[in-house]
């Protein structure tokens, strides 16, 4: 098919009429994508397939492509598919500097799939990162010729039954999608805007944590724990061992929680809306920094059924040495969720940080089966469900 230039589309015709100075060049590209847009994804085309139908409207040469290639404006190709990224750039989650590295590139399908040998950053990227690509397709490029090679960028963009609209309130929506929930939640969607959940903005304000208010909120009562336990007797000099124990403990609980209450399989509409604002959100949205750690009344509900639960070692060890185990444990919950936090939007500079890293970005973005210790390998190492290390992870993140 011959490409066709963006002057003889409908919408950007009469722009491209208009003379446009060289100090206007970045607004020119913003109401550029912006035409695009209104040009390719009319008003309910919300869809996956949708939005691959839509984007055959729009055929764009290597010349047109080129001028959007820099870091406020990022076009880049893959397999012949066009998609702006600018608005992705920053959510990366191997960060921005891998990508503005290899904007010059014509085409970056071979790079995304492990072909581009002469490269340290090509490796095979995951179904996922391919399915998370098609939200920024806009158009593909019309003297495109490699056989086949567009099914790797399509692959993996089935629809359920139902379709859940992501620019409308979430958790009542989740549930309608029944048997193809699972799969809809470990299909990541990567971008800058928190998603919304509820209508009502007082719910929606207590769905959203800032990293700081768990030291906040949690700190104190580590060190009112740990004071009892110190008034009630338990030696200063024992005290950082029992504490350890606790912390020790608490990574046991992370992999217990995260392997089988975060990750149970659910099929009803209130099970699957349950799951979804218990956990399924973060795998759906894992670049959401706004819910990335727990709300404290989330993890108050907790900490009440493990005390209770855990109230007959007070028969066994005593009352100070519960409370030096609390105070551990605690204190453990929050180098876990910041951890975390950190595991997303941090630079790791150690080896440790990095394997972390890469642990955990595997299992959101390759096999959410695997590496569900956050702050740790050790259970996932006890129970076998590490992934085969240097094999399976994704690279080194720099």
């Amino acid at each position: 098919m011959t490409p066709v230039p963006l002057s003889s589309v409908p919408l950007i015709s009469s722009f491209a009429e208009h003379q446009i100075s060289p100090m206007e060049t970045r607004k020119e590209s913003e109401f550029v994508r912006e035409l695009i847009r209104r040009q390719v994804a009319p008003k309910g085309a919300s869809s996956e397939t949708g939005r691959k139908a839509l984007e055959d409207k729009l055929v764009l040469t290597m010349e047109e492509i080129s001028k959007h290639k820099s870091e406020t404006d990022a076009w880049v190709v893959v397999d012949g598919v066009v998609y702006d990224i600018t608005r992705f750039v920053d959510t990366h989650p191997g960060g921005v500097e891998v990508i503005y590295q290899h904007l010059h590139m014509s085409d970056v399908g071979k790079l995304m799939r492990g072909e581009e040998g002469d490269s340290p950053d090509s490796h095979p990227h995951s179904k996922y990162a391919f399915r998370m690509l098609q939200q920024y397709r806009i158009g593909r490029v019309g003297d495109y010729r490699s056989g086949d090679d567009t099914a790797h960028s399509n692959r993996g963009s089935e629809e359920s039954k139902y379709v859940v609209d992501l620019n409308k309130p979430l958790v009542f929506q989740v549930g309608k999608l029944g048997a193809d929930y699972d799969r809809w939640v470990h299909d990541p969607v990567v971008q800058k805007e928190p998603p919304r959940f509820f209508e009502s903005d007082i719910a929606e304000f207590f769905t959203r944590t800032a990293w700081w208010v768990i030291p906040a909120v949690w700190g104190p009562l580590v060190i009112y724990l740990a004071v009892l336990a110190h008034k009630g007797g338990l030696w200063l000099s024992t005290a950082p061992f029992v504490m350890a124990i606790g912390a020790f403990i608490w990574t046991f609980i992370e992999y217990l929680l995260h392997r089988y209450v975060f990750h149970m399989k659910t099929t009803g509409k209130w099970s699957c809306t349950a799951h979804y604002f218990l956990h399924g959100f973060h795998h759906k949205h894992p670049m959401d920094g706004t819910r990335l750690v727990f709300p404290p009344a989330v993890t108050g509900i907790l900490v009440i059924i493990i005390w209770y639960l855990t109230e007959p070692l007070v028969l066994l060890l005593g009352r100070p040495v519960k409370l030096s185990l609390f105070s551990g444990g605690l204190l453990m919950y929050i180098a876990y969720d910041l951890t975390h936090y950190f595991l997303h939007f941090g630079t790791p500079h150690n080896e440790l940080a990095r394997s972390l890293k890469r642990s955990h970005l595997n299992h959101h973005f390759r096999n959410e089966h695997y590496s569900f210790g956050v702050t740790s390998h050790f259970w996932d190492t006890v129970f076998d469900t590490a992934p085969q290390y240097m094999k399976n992870l994704l690279p080194d993140i720099q």
